[in-house]
């Protein structure tokens, strides 16, 4: 009886450590996000009030254009890292663990320097036959720079949020956005009107790329410097030789999850420009526009609770870890609830009252988004729960449902804002619970077969 009484009070210091770390990282993160937003809506204004209309235009499609390359020819390797890091390091294995390492911080590089010199090759090419704008091509150049250090992101932001350092991520964002606004506010107070280099406005931004990205990187490395010089000794060359496997099925499972989930976003509104009319794409960015809390709300989460899922299923805490799923879901529903209805109101009484009659038409498309939002907020927790159980491929099933009803929609041409609304909204209440409850089930069989009893509820 005694020891049933530790085992409660064990569980219950977790739980409270759990949710403080989490309620902590959240807010870090909220908080950065809140500062970067405002930062960048001051090198908006300025932007727009200094530059001309055309090249505020340039600045953007090389801005996009890097974000671009990154979702389609980066490596994504943040997954990898939260399934293999903790474990390996709970188990002590040294050499798995600096051969993961190695492993991940040479595709990052190979990523990096390939997307660059392919930029520095192209860019004459891209910059004169598809953008018809030759000047186009030394700011690719000038911009390019930064995927070398960018293309680590993968790898240095998981290394920091396991060691629980949020504020070395976001410290450096925010530092970066004021620099950037700060430089260019002097730039253009010091520069004759009209008179001034987009070169020098694209280096800017470079600059507070860099100082975002470097400062971070290095810290991680600092970090994990024991592991990458741990010596090759033991029988570690067997754990080494058997999680490989693993490791190129979750890295390739992780990287097919962000092609698949381009046709639901960010394609959505690429998608409708192509295959719809302007204001399709103008009544569906606006309702996408007003679920943008919610949906900053919903990355700051995710990305707080994956390594503390990751750190219960290293330490095999796995009574631990459904509790924390169970109790994670409970608050997503009232907490998500309550911002639900609070974003309902402000949306619709925004929809109706302070923009365009025309910009009615939204409402529906509206309703449709914020309650996907809400349901996604919901079901978070399984992706990084389907990573450590190694489901992540039932989650790209859903994704591929979802992108074969977009490519079929597409081809009938029936392709509308409401309709693109509606698959977003049945692919998060129909095929995500679906993936959700799988997960949940086997945590709960690999809990009974851990403890050797029948699953429970």
């Amino acid at each position: 009886m005694l020891n049933q009484d530790t085992q409660h009070l064990e569980v219950d210091d977790a739980d409270k450590s759990i949710w403080l770390r989490l309620r902590r990282n959240v807010s870090i993160s909220v908080l950065g996000s809140g500062f970067s937003v405002v930062t960048k809506l001051g090198q908006t204004v300025l932007l727009t009030r200094f530059l001309k209309i055309e090249d505020y235009g340039l600045l953007l499609i090389v801005l996009n254009l890097f974000m671009f390359l990154d979702s389609f020819f980066g490596v994504r390797v943040s997954d990898v890292m939260y399934r293999f890091f903790q474990s390996l390091k709970e188990q002590q294995e040294a050499l798995a663990l600096k051969r993961l390492l190695q492993f991940c911080l040479a595709i990052c590089l190979a990523s990096g320097l390939l997307t660059y010199v392919v930029v520095l090759w192209l860019s004459p090419w891209v910059a004169g036959r598809l953008y018809h704008n030759p000047e186009l091509s030394s700011l690719f150049n000038i911009y390019g720079c930064t995927i070398l250090i960018s293309a680590f992101s993968g790898i240095y932001q998981p290394i920091l949020r396991i060691h629980d350092r949020f504020s070395a991520i976001v410290v450096p964002q925010v530092i970066g956005s004021l620099l950037t606004f700060g430089l260019l506010l002097i730039y253009f107070a010091k520069t004759n009107v009209g008179s001034y280099d987009l070169r020098v406005v694209v280096a800017v931004f470079a600059i507070g790329i860099l100082v975002q990205t470097i400062p971070p990187f290095v810290q991680a490395l600092r970090l994990v410097r024991p592991s990458l010089a741990a010596v090759e000794a033991r029988k570690n060359t067997k754990i080494a030789a058997h999680f490989r496997p693993q490791l190129l099925r979750c890295l390739f499972n992780s990287n097919l999850s962000g092609y698949l989930k381009f046709a639901i976003d960010p394609g959505d509104v690429f998608l409708l420009g192509i295959f719809s009319s302007p204001t399709q794409v103008a009544l569906y960015g606006l309702a996408k526009q007003l679920t943008a809390p919610l949906a900053l709300l919903q990355t700051n989460m995710q990305t707080a609770i994956t390594p503390e899922i990751g750190n219960l299923m290293a330490r095999l805490k796995l009574n631990e870890l459904r509790q924390f799923v169970k109790q994670f879901v409970r608050l997503s529903i009232l907490i998500g609830g309550i911002l639900l209805l609070i974003a309902l109101l402000t949306g619709h009484l925004l929809i109706l009252h302070f923009f365009a009659i025309q910009y009615a038409a939204a409402l529906p498309v509206f309703y449709c988004l914020i309650f996907a939002a809400w349901l996604l907020l919901v079901f978070l927790v399984f992706r990084p729960l389907a990573i450590s159980l190694d489901l992540l491929e039932w989650h790209n099933v859903a994704l591929l449902l979802s992108a074969l009803v977009v490519l079929g929609l597409v081809v009938a041409g029936k392709l509308t804002a409401l309709i693109m609304a509606s698959v977003q909204l049945a692919e998060a209440a129909i095929l995500r619970l679906c993936f959700s409850l799988l997960v949940w089930k086997k945590l709960r069989d690999s809990q009974a077969a851990a403890t050797g009893s029948a699953p429970g509820v």
